[in-house]
């Protein structure tokens, strides 16, 4: 999924947006993401009354805030009736599903509230969230007690994370290998990938219960169910064995004692797998995921070659890593037959 950044948008918004306005402009898309008006309209013209009774917008607001997306060219104005544009079509309509609609939408505007505080932050080493009364349950706390919250975040993460599992499964030579882990493996999109790609293999994911659950939909909906299984559990307590391929993808930096669980579990040339948007070695690099740290994001500031260090010094050898996708890292690390070093 290709996001909307402000040189999508036509030269002419360009020139008259500065950094204040950029913010500006950002949170009147969310707070237009988070009604659904782009859904709403799309396919189909309606008059501002329509869209202010339908989206529940005070007569106040309805026309300037309209009024506001057809200058950034996201609607199109006719009278008083309003449509989409194929930019808005293309960023909001068909690169997302409703499930990014909701759930990111509604983590971006806890960031912006969070944000307001952020010079207390950065001198007292609080948290935003803390510091402004926000703090929440973290993603798993949120999702074993809403199944709602868990099916927008993990279908969310499905759809977003499409182009990177086909990648990964195009990348690993898993022709000797024959049943992947996938720890913390969500939506199932990554097994899923595998699995196409390897009519031989077999997966498990790993995770929590009620995930389980979605992601045992989703390897129903892909056909591959006989062959992708789930398992309810917690990675930080144990592994199960019997698996020839560990997998760790998008779950932020791997600590050392579960690449040490991992390495247990694994047999002789069995095979470690990380995917994730690893900090480049300067650490300057993903800026968004510089920009998280900010928000209150579960995920650290791993370099990829902090996790390539991690991994060899737990006695994986052969390690490599290789950034294949956009600003995605794969790295791999094989148990040798023995545990001595390279």
């Amino acid at each position: 999924m290709e996001k909307l950044t402000l040189d999508r948008f036509p030269a002419k918004v360009l020139a008259s947006l500065d950094i204040q306005r950029a913010f500006i402009v950002s949170r009147l898309i969310n707070s237009a993401e988070r009604l659904q008006l782009f859904r709403l309209l799309h396919g189909k013209r309606m008059n501002a009354a329509a869209i202010g009774h339908a989206l529940k917008i005070h007569k106040f607001y309805l026309k300037p805030f309209l009024d506001a997306f057809v200058s950034l060219g996201l609607l199109r104005k006719a009278s008083d009736t309003y449509l989409t544009t194929p930019l808005a079509d293309k960023y909001f309509i068909k690169e997302r599903s409703i499930y990014w609609t909701r759930q990111y939408s509604k983590e971006c505007a806890l960031a912006y509230k969070a944000l307001t505080v952020l010079e207390k932050a950065l001198a007292s080493g609080r948290s935003c969230k803390s510091i402004t009364g926000l703090s929440k349950p973290t993603h798993i706390e949120a999702m074993k007690r809403d199944r709602r919250q868990a099916e927008d975040f993990t279908q969310m993460l499905f759809h977003l994370h499409q182009g990177v599992a086909t990648a990964l499964a195009n990348y690993l030579d898993l022709s000797w290998h024959r049943a992947v882990l996938d720890v913390g493996g969500g939506s199932g999109v990554m097994s899923i990938a595998l699995a196409k790609k390897n009519p031989h293999l077999r997966a498990c994911i790993l995770d929590i219960g009620p995930v389980c659950e979605i992601a045992a939909r989703n390897t129903r909906r892909a056909g591959v169910s006989a062959r992708v299984k789930t398992l309810t559990g917690d990675m930080r307590r144990r592994l199960p064995e019997d698996f020839d391929v560990i997998m760790f993808c998008d779950v932020g930096p791997v600590s050392q004692q579960l690449l040490m669980t991992a390495f247990k579990c694994l047999p002789a040339h069995g095979l470690v797998v990380l995917a994730d948007r690893y900090l480049s070695p300067d650490g300057t690099k993903p800026l968004d995921r510089l920009l998280e740290h900010f928000v209150g994001s579960s995920f650290g500031l791993a370099t990829w070659k902090d996790m390539v260090q991690a991994m060899r010094s737990c006695g994986f050898q052969t390690v490599k890593a290789r950034n294949v996708y956009q600003d995605v890292w794969f790295i791999t690390g094989v148990k040798p037959t023995s545990q001595a070093t390279e």
